[in-house]
């Protein structure tokens, strides 16, 4: 039996406001969609075979989403990732993209823009 695919998109904010309404436009859109508060409680409760992307924020309290995506890269794991942040600088769009995040947008993000990225992610 081979394993299930990748489909689901896995949102991590500490700010329950912009998580809510990130899960909320992607299950709309009829994604598959879990949400998380930080990337510790990913770690722990995700099914990380099954996330087909990862849409993170940057500034969380306990782990960073750049320390995030190194965690991941640590255990092997390689999953689309889409960093967003209040303030994307030069540097820190060379270090997330350094580290393998594929894009990364400043909030507030165009719907459009993060529906193309979930799409290529997912498809």
């Amino acid at each position: 039996m081979s394993p299930a695919p990748s489909n689901v998109i896995a949102v991590v904010d500490d700010d329950d406001d912009v998580r809510e309404v990130l899960c909320a436009l992607f299950e709309v859109c009829g994604h598959e969609v879990e949400g998380y508060r930080s990337g510790s409680i990913f770690l722990q409760e995700a099914a990380l075979n099954h996330v087909a992307c990862l849409v993170l924020d940057l500034n969380m309290p306990e782990m960073t989403g750049l320390e995030l995506v190194a965690e991941l890269d640590n255990r092997s794991l390689t999953i689309p990732t889409l960093l967003i942040t209040g303030r994307a600088t030069a540097s820190i769009r060379r270090e997330a993209l350094s580290s393998g995040v594929i894009t990364v947008m400043q909030k507030p993000m165009s719907y459009q823009q993060l529906l193309r990225f979930v799409s290529l992610s997912t498809n």
